[in-house]
């Protein structure tokens, strides 16, 4: 999904918390946007590639222009480990909390998409399933 849709409902989400949590709720907008920093790591990890360019033009065009969807793609902050972490530490500090309801709204948004385009395994949804089908584990 284009990052802008994910800022403009990570906006709307900490807009209509603020009036419960304050300035609190703008953890919202850092847990529903950079969630997408693992899309950068997938691509210098994978392609050797520094670009923050390049990775964005892997992710949001060139996959889409040559039909190239890569099965079981590994975004880390979009495992439910990742989420899984993020839920412990918000029992522990405020700002997790809300960077949790940001990640949920992000994961969400992705999913519609994932499943109108029949692309759910695209990505790999668990980190250790993704070592396990790589005989890693």
């Amino acid at each position: 999904m284009d990052i802008s849709k994910h800022v403009l409902a990570s906006a709307l989400l900490a807009w209509l918390l603020y009036p419960f949590a304050g300035l609190q709720s703008l953890w919202v907008l850092f847990g529903g946007v950079l969630i997408d920093v693992d899309h950068y790591m997938y691509t210098l990890f994978r392609f050797q590639r520094w670009s923050m360019y390049y990775s964005y033009y892997y992710h949001r065009y060139h996959r889409r222009e040559f039909n190239h969807y890569e099965p079981d793609i590994l975004h880390i902050f979009h495992t439910w480990e990742g989420f899984l972490a993020v839920f412990v530490l918000a029992f522990y500090s405020s700002p997790f909390f809300f960077i949790l309801q940001g990640m949920i709204l992000h994961i969400f948004m992705d999913f519609i998409i994932l499943f109108k385009y029949d692309l759910i395994e695209a990505r790999a949804l668990s980190f250790f399933g993704w070592l396990r089908r790589r005989d890693y584990l």
